[in-house]
């Protein structure tokens, strides 16, 4: 049977995967027409517009833009992360003394706590004993303090754990950078120096 001129012509696929795939979607389309009559309708309205679109945006680039979204997204969260693990720090820095083994969410909670009802009482917060000697020799944690770092009852003052990085550097021999030790953990950073007391 000839077909006329007027008869518009279906492209045919470049690839026998792609024509695969349009008689796949092909058949799926027929099957909703019968069994779901009313999103088969949506469907053919939604195809309508975007032929009648002068451009179709490629699925391949859709991808890529959400890729690049999600990295920056990614790097976002990352930088905050970041961010609020240095808040974190820097409140343990001031208000040591709590439980290692207390989440970090729950000891920067009673940290706060500790800072405002200080400051509400006006008297601040009592000097840690490492700086009320002045002595250099008070910078040194002591054997139980380690042991208690070790442990993960107890995390390290600021000056406390600076001493202990530089200990750990020399006898590691220089093997190992700050940022490698503290990557490794207070406790790591303890076990390092009471095995060299030991």
């Amino acid at each position: 049977m000839k077909r006329s001129d007027s008869t518009p012509q279906v492209p045919i696929p470049e690839t026998h995967a792609a024509q695969q795939v349009a008689y796949a979607w092909q058949i799926a389309a027929r099957d909703l027409r019968f069994t779901h009559p009313e999103l088969h309708a949506q469907m053919t309205e939604k195809v309508r517009k975007l032929l009648d679109a002068e451009v179709l945006d490629d699925p391949a680039i859709e991808i890529q833009k959400l890729q690049a979204e999600h990295t920056a997204a990614s790097l976002m969260s990352e930088g905050l992360r970041r961010e609020l693990d240095e808040l974190r720090q820097a409140l343990a820095d001031a208000v040591p003394g709590i439980d290692a083994k207390v989440p970090a969410a729950e000891a920067a909670r009673l940290r706060m706590r500790q800072l405002i009802e200080a400051g509400s009482r006006g008297s601040g917060l009592p000097a840690p004993a490492h700086k009320r000697g002045g002595d250099p020799a008070d910078l040194t944690p002591t054997r139980e303090i380690l042991q208690a770092v070790a442990d993960g009852t107890r995390n390290f003052t600021r000056e406390e754990r600076e001493w202990c990085v530089g200990e750990a550097m020399v006898l590691s021999g220089f093997s190992k950078t700050p940022v490698q030790l503290m990557e490794e953990g207070e406790p790591a950073l303890a076990r390092i120096i009471l095995a060299a007391q030991a």
